[in-house]
């Protein structure tokens, strides 16, 4: 019986360490366990760790815990864990085998790490359009944002904390988009830095974070959203910190070379 709660731990583990409610992860693995010989079943979820009791008919209460420092989004994981869990409950696939899909889920990369730059660029490319900016603003912020989508990715796998890189990325974003401007004055810097804020707001953590309060996860929701608030304002910071300078130095005019 204790296997069979490592692997339910495993599941919750990393539903929670990718992004998913808390009410979701104690969902999870109460569905792993309904099929044991047990009195009673306790999941305790919060935002950076799981505990999880159970009571075995014949023998005493067993209980494990997991705890969960770092996260981040990844949806189509928790897709993956969602039908491992699913064939598990059913009996298609035994304890091994959901161990086995589980690990393999864990330790799969889901996108590389360009990839996950690219698709940043093109994210900032697509919203300077939506809001009204050139095309060669587009072309511009595409290529400005690869620096700093660059290095939050190296910050987040070397633990950096989010805020401190937040801070760094917004002021790369305000540094290389007024460069841009100043050799180009025609580009509106403001269509572009907007966009640039907008696809590394964090959207899905807040969101995350209201269903979790709309559960009764207030401990968890409020967590959350002052996570993503951080974030938020890492973001300004950076941002407004160099235009601050900028305007101290210049008067908010075109650099004179």
């Amino acid at each position: 019986m204790y296997d069979e709660l490592k692997v339910a731990l495993k599941a919750g583990e990393i539903m929670l360490r990718n992004g998913s409610e808390t009410f979701r992860v104690q969902y999870i693995i109460k569905k792993m366990l309904k099929n044991l010989e047990i009195t009673s079943d306790d999941v305790v979820v919060i935002g950076t760790a799981i505990i999880v009791t159970i009571e075995p008919k014949k023998g005493n209460p067993i209980t494990l815990s997991r705890s969960i420092p770092r996260r981040m989004n990844n949806l189509q994981k928790l897709s993956l864990v969602t039908k491992v869990v699913d064939d598990y409950s059913k009996n298609i696939i035994n304890m091994s085998e959901s161990m086995e899909k589980l690990n393999t889920i864990d330790n799969t990369i889901t996108y590389p790490f360009w990839l996950k730059v690219i698709g940043t660029s093109l994210g900032t490319f697509s919203f300077t359009l939506g809001f009204g900016g050139s095309l060669t603003g587009a072309i511009a912020i595409f290529l400005i944002t690869l620096f700093p989508a660059y290095f939050i990715q190296v910050f987040y796998k070397n633990n950096v904390p989010y805020f401190i890189s937040n801070i760094l990325a917004g002021a790369l974003i305000s540094i290389f988009s007024l460069i841009a401007f100043n050799f180009y004055p025609l580009l509106q810097y403001d269509k572009m830095i907007a966009s640039a804020i907008v696809i590394l707001t964090p959207g899905i953590a807040a969101i995350t974070a209201i269903r979790d309060v709309v559960n009764g996860d207030f401990i968890t929701g409020a967590s959350r959203g002052m996570e993503a608030l951080l974030s938020a304002a890492g973001l300004s910071i950076g941002v407004g910190f160099i235009f601050a300078l900028y305007v101290f130095i210049t008067g908010g005019g075109v650099w004179q070379f």
